[in-house]
This record gives C-alpha cells, structure tokens and sequence, in this order.
C-alpha cells in the first residue's frame, strides 16, 4: 500500500484503507471525492441542484488531506475527528458554493443541525475551528486547499441550484434532498471501494431495474381483466369501471396534488396504481411510491402488486420494492446459511429506494422526510419525479397534518423543482385545504389545494350507499356482557372496538360461552397470527360457515373483508365509514347492517388521540339528528357530509385558522430549522417500542430463541436474516419502565459483544409467565402491560 507523503506537490492522499480485508488496495483521496462527486451530481440533477451536488461531493472530505487523518488510516490508535467542517466552510468562503452545499457537507456523518443563514454558519464554523482545534483532523483550511488542489481536484462553479424560499418546511425539505443525494453517493463509492479487491479496486453496485412502462401497463391490464371477470355482474362492478377510467383519464394531467375519493370496494388499490403507471408514462417521471399505514395492508398489496409484475410476467425480480418491518420475511437464507444473492441485492435497493415501485408504510416515508440522520435520508432523492400515492389518508394524525402537507407541497409544487405528483387516496376524504392558508402562510408556498382525480364521485357513493342501512345507537351506552349477547345472535358478524382491552373482553366473554366461529385480532397479536385469522375468516365467509370476529381498528383501512352485519363502536366518523366498507363490501348480498354504539365503560372509552375527533363525530351528528332521522340520512357514503364533517372538526378544534398547543412544539423547531428536533417530534407512534418474540408458533419461537444465543458472534447479515424471519411471530409493547412487572418475563436479545440492559434493547424473546393466548395474543395478566 503506498504510504500518505506530506509534499504537496507529490502527494498519494488516501481516503480510505485497503479493501478485501486488508489485502486489496487503498483508494486515493481525489479518486473518492470525484466519484462522490459525479454521483451526486446525477442524482441531484432530478431536481435541479446538480452543480451544488458536485460541490458538495468534491468538499465533502476535505479534513481527509490532514496529516492526523492519513496517519489514522494506518494507526487505529489515533482518534477519529472532524473531516467535514472545514469542507464546508470552504464551500461557503471559497468561489461562494453556497449555503446548501455547506449544510449537506457539515451533517454528512454527524447528522444535519441548524438551518442558519451563511454569516451565521460561517461564523459557528469558524469559531469552533478556532475554540476546539483538537476535534478537527486540521484547522488549516489553506493547507488543506492547496493539496486539493495539488491532488487534482478542483472547485466547481456553482450559479444555479435551491435556494432559500422564506418558507420553514420547504426550505427544510431542500436541505435534506441535497444531503440526500450527497450522503448516498458516499455511501454507494465508499461501498463500491470496500466490495473491491486487488484485481477490481472499485466494484460498484448495479443500479436498480428501469421499469418498460408499456409493458407494465399491459401487464396491469391483463390483471384488471381478470379481476373483471370475479366481480362480474355484482352492484360494485360498474363504480369500479367507472374509477379505473377515470384514473387513467386523469393521468394527463401534469404533476401536482391530487385527491382520489371513492368508497370502499370500488377498486381504489388498482385504479390508483393505473393513475400512477399512465402518470409516469405521460410526463417522463421515474417511478411510484405506494404509502400504506398498516403492514396488514401492505401485505395484501404487496401480492397484487407481485401478481402483476412477477417474473412469469417478464418483469425484473426488484421491480417491486418493499420497505417494512415484515419485508423479506418471505425469503428463506439457502441452505448453506448464506444470504441469498437476490435477497441480499433486495436489501441494498431498499437502503435508498432504488427500484421503480416501492411499497412502504406512513411510518417509514414520513419520518425519513423529516429525519435528520444520512442513513434515513438517503433515500430521499428518490422522491423527485415520482407519484407518490398515499393509501388511507384518514389515518395522518392531526396534529402533524400542517407539518406534513406542507413538505408534500413542496415536492408537488408545480413551480418547484421536484416534479412529484402527490395523490391522497380514501373512502373518507379529509378536508386538509382547511389548513391550506396556515400551510401558504408559513411553511410552503404552494398551501394545500389538491385537484380531486374524479370528476363526479356522488354516482360512485351512490352506488356504495345501497349496499347497507345504518342503526346510529350510540345515546345510549352499552354493557360490553349485552354487546356480547348480541353479538351471538349473528352467524356471521364483524364487531370492531376503539381498544384492545375492550377486544378481549368481549372475545373471551363469547369464547366463555362456547360461540361458534370465533375470532379475535389486535396488535396484541403477531403478525403470522393475524395473517392466519385473515385468511380464515375469508375462507369461512366463503363457505357460508359461522364467523364472528371482534376486533380492533386494525381492519378498518384496506382490508378485504366482507361481512353481512358489522358493529362498530363509536368513533371519529372517517373510522365508522371504513368499518362500514367492510359490510357487503361489494353488494353481492342482501342489504348489509351496520349497528353503531357506545360502550359502557368507567376508564377511557378511547385510545390517545381519538377523543377530539370523536367528540366532533359526536356533536356533527347531533346537528344532523335536529334536521332529520338519521337512520334515513346518508351521512357516511356522502361526500358533501363526510367534507362538512371533516370541516366541523376543524372548526370545531380550531386547526383551521390557528396552532393547536399538540403540534406547537413540532412548528417551532421547522420555524427554528432544527433539524434534530424536528426529528425528535414528528413520531407517527409517540411511545418508544421494542419488538418480542412470542411462541405464537412454538416450533418458529424455539429455533428462534435457540438462533439467538449465536447474534452476538454473527456477521451483520445474519443478525439481519434472523431480524426479518423474527418479525412475522413478535409483538410490539411500548418500551417498559425500570420497575415495569412484565420485565422478569423479557429477556433482551443480544447483537454484540456487550451485553444490552433492558432499557437499551430493541428486541426480546417472552420467558415464560409472558402467556400468549391462541384467541387472544399475548396474555394481559401481567399489570401493566402495555401493547402497541
């Protein structure tokens, strides 16, 4: 290996040490830099900041040509430092390259900061250089220039590029896109050098399949045809004719927001992805995200979506990407225990979403939108030039809607330079233009005023609303014993409560009683158990056998279900009309019934967040009520009252016009540009969660259990293998206090050689006293215990 030299004139600087374990060869200092650069440079041309990419890629090492540095490349004993501030600096005081360029630079290993103007960032920068000289490889910003100058790097121009917009979030959203684009280029080179050896030094990753959009289109017409086929001649058949053209119609429309509104059953899951294909094909975009909340939905979409684009269908092995907790739970290691070469090249796409369709849940996408972190940011770049569908958009917490609209506003913007298309998918329809002016005023200028895909949705919910009649019996409330006896009357019945104490009750009060048919689901349960409820409440529907299922919100959004009597326990409006969807699903029966109630209950009748929707479901209705029967009122397939609802919540909670004390926090830090705060605030799921391993499956659990006594002496890929294959049999808790009684029945699961404290871990395998009920799930006999 050849050895660093001080003499500028003649120096061999390294960026990092030799590949192959040691017995490869190092890479030069200015090869990385400008592989870096090159790289970045072509993901950020999607959007316009080429030029600042490359300056950013070119700087982003700089503290690598001090000495301390190239002596540590040799010597383990000298400590890291900071090699990326004076990059940065240099980026805003040499030829001016700009705040962003600086910023991206200045977080590329440890994370982004502060959102400062350039005086104030120069001034931070120079004045930590000057205060603490010993955290920093060199503080010799000119010596540092001249041997990258001398190494044959040079500064490039940089006149066009983002820019500040006066705007928090938009200004926030275009410091990650660049830090996005910068920190996967040094990922994917530093990767490429380290996957090297002696005969091939960089050996980079192949890029991810290009989709043939035609042939994709085909493929999904294929499927439609025959799907047309199975609901031949049923009442839904001609509502779902009607939203596939309409989607493919709307598709010509150039990129901006969208709103899809139709009811449950009308095939919104294949229209949508029409819309989408159409979309990319029409404006020359480069692919489509699908954004689910559940990961039972995403499950169910994930085969539609390998149905049409499997590899019998002559498509690419990746051209469907899944980014979830379950994803590749389906792959089994080979037999020699090694990790399958198309499994493992599925793990490299999903690290920064190289693929032409990506499925992920809300919870991924959107804290990666605001992380402040390069390994959840690096995939955003992708986000240019996409259509991005949100499945479900009834589930986004209120209290992170400003927030959140207006970083999709600016990916949409039609005047901005990401050339997204951004499509809000439900039955329900949230009223967020309510919130367009607080989104316009503050946070992203375009504010929030979506164009709704179809063009007359009222024939659509017409059509839905013949399937069912609804019993409003909310006044007056209900003993969960009485619900419990009403319930058994109905061979087939779906009874869908607001918490999972009130789930096993009434559960293990019908199984008391001997009921026939009974199944329960929640999160209390694993996912390979609730797979396995799924497929057999459907086969027993099909049957004609007795079926009754109590449940908890987890079937409400996307699931196919199709029962003859629904119950639903009073709820936020959008929620009672998606259990509504699951009643005669597709009119193939006789007019379907939905019960609505109240439990009679001295704690909480509902989770965290769900009171102040709840409250205006309430109070809509009783306004309803004064001006007609409500048992002859079309209220939850009517878009006009499902939009007026929607606008007297917020009215009602005041969102509309001014900022609620729940999301203050979360506006202040984008108002401040503090990166790590925002982070830190915008939680999908506030609680901190691990994951258990549970004997659902005792033969599963068993090896399981067994496999991870060898973790911490594993390589990171088997630590990986086993992650995914435990994740179908564990259950998420919230993360337990010190003094928590389930903690004797928890033992963490170890992947390193120091050993984790319970408070430390992420995942733990159940030890016996920690039940896990066949009907139920995970036993609640132990105090306190609480459940995801």
């Amino acid at each position: 290996m050849r050895s660093p030299v001080r003499d500028a004139d003649n120096a061999h600087f390294l960026a990092h040490s030799p590949n192959d374990d040691g017995a490869g060869v190092a890479e030069l200092l200015s090869e990385h830099l400008r592989r870096v650069a090159d790289r970045a440079a072509r993901f950020a041309a999607s959007f316009g900041a080429d030029q600042q990419a490359r300056a950013a890629g070119i700087l982003h090492d700089l503290g690598k040509y001090a000495d301390q540095f190239q002596r540590r490349l040799h010597d383990p004993r000298e400590r890291g430092r900071d090699h990326w501030t004076v990059g940065a600096l240099a980026a805003l005081t040499s030829r001016d390259l700009g705040l962003f360029p600086a910023l991206a630079i200045a977080g590329h290993h440890a994370g982004l900061g502060l959102l400062l103007n350039a005086p104030d960032l120069c001034r931070e920068m120079l004045d930590a250089l000057k205060n603490h000289r010993d955290k920093f490889t060199s503080t010799d910003r000119e010596l540092l220039l001249r041997r990258f100058a001398a190494d044959g790097c040079e500064l490039p121009g940089v006149n066009r590029g983002l820019a500040l917009t006066d705007r928090f979030a938009a200004d926030m959203l275009d410091v990650r896109m660049l830090y996005s684009a910068l920190v996967d280029a040094d990922f994917l080179e530093t990767e490429a050098h380290f996957d090297g050896d002696a005969q091939t030094p960089h050996r980079p990753r192949c890029d991810g399949p290009v989709l043939d959009l035609d042939q994709a289109i085909a493929a999904l017409d294929r499927y439609v045809a025959h799907v047309r086929q199975a609901f031949h001649g049923v009442p839904m058949a001609s509502a779902r004719e009607a939203l596939y053209r309409e989607c493919v119609t709307a598709a010509e429309k150039p990129h901006r927001l969208f709103t899809l509104s139709a009811p449950t059953g009308a095939g919104k899951t294949l229209a949508m992805l029409a819309f989408a294909l159409h979309h990319t094909r029409a404006h020359g975009m480069r692919r489509v995200i699908l954004v689910m909340p559940f990961l039972n939905i995403i499950d169910q979409t994930v085969g539609v979506y390998r149905n049409i684009f499997g590899l019998e269908h002559g498509f690419d092995a990746h051209t469907v990407l899944e980014h979830h907790s379950l994803a590749g739970r389906r792959d089994e290691p080979s037999e020699d225990g090694t990790e399958d070469s198309t499994r493992n090249k599925a793990r490299l796409l999903t690290e920064n979403w190289d693929a032409p369709i990506v499925l992920t849940t809300t919870v991924q996408f959107f804290e990666s939108l605001f992380a402040d972190r390069p390994s959840q940011c690096r995939k955003l770049h992708r986000l240019a030039r996409s259509v991005i569908l949100f499945d479900e958009v009834q589930t986004l917490p209120p209290k992170l809607a400003v927030a959140t609209l207006a970083a999709l506003s600016r990916l949409a913007d039609t005047a901005g330079p990401y050339h997204a298309s951004v499509v809000f998918a439900t039955a329900t329809q949230p009223a967020f233009d309510a919130l367009d002016q607080r989104v316009r005023t503050e946070f992203a200028a375009h504010g929030w005023q979506p164009v709704e895909i179809v063009s007359d949705g009222a024939p659509l919910y017409a059509t839905a609303a013949g399937r069912v009649r609804i019993e409003w019996d909310h006044k007056i409330p209900t003993d969960l014993d009485d619900l419990a006896s009403r319930l058994q009357e109905h061979d087939q019945m779906l009874c869908i409560v607001n918490l999972k104490r009130h789930a096993a009750r009434v559960a293990g009060t019908l199984r008391d009683r001997g009921i026939e048919g009974l199944l329960h689901l929640s999160t209390n349960m694993c996912p390979a158990h609730r797979v396995k409820v799924l497929e057999t409440v459907n086969s027993r529907l099909r049957e004609g056998l007795p079926v009754r299922l109590v449940a908890t919100q987890c079937v409400e959004a996307g699931v196919d279900l199709d029962f003859p009597v629904v119950y639903r326990a009073l709820a936020p409006l959008e929620a009672i009309a998606q259990a509504a969807g699951r009643c005669n699903r597709h009119g193939r029966g006789a007019l379907g019934h939905v019960i609505v109630f109240k439990p009679q209950d001295d704690r909480s009748l509902y989770p965290p967040g769900y009171r102040e929707a709840v409250d205006a479901t309430e109070s809509f209705l009783a306004v309803l009520s004064g001006q007609a029967d409500l048992g002859a009122t079309e209220i939850l397939n009517s878009p006009e009252r499902l939009r007026a609802y929607f606008r007297h919540f917020y009215g009602l909670s005041g969102r509309a016009t001014s900022e609620r004390d729940d999301e203050r926090a979360l506006l202040e830090a984008i108002r401040a540009g503090d990166f790590p705060e925002v982070a830190r605030l915008y939680k999908l799921i506030q609680q901190d969660s691990i994951q258990v391993v549970v004997p659902y499956d005792r033969t599963a659990f068993e090896q399981l259990v067994a496999e991870s006594t060898e973790l911490p002496r594993s390589r990171p890929d088997r630590v990986r293998d086993w992650c995914h294959r435990a994740a179908p049999y564990a259950v998420g808790l919230y993360r337990p206090r010190d003094v928590a009684p389930i903690i004797p029945y928890l033992e963490p699961v170890q992947f390193g050689h120091r050993d984790l404290e319970s408070w430390e871990a992420e995942w733990f395998v159940a030890l016996p006293g920690l039940e896990y009920d066949p009907l139920l799930g995970v036993s609640d006999r132990v105090e306190n215990l609480w459940i995801v």
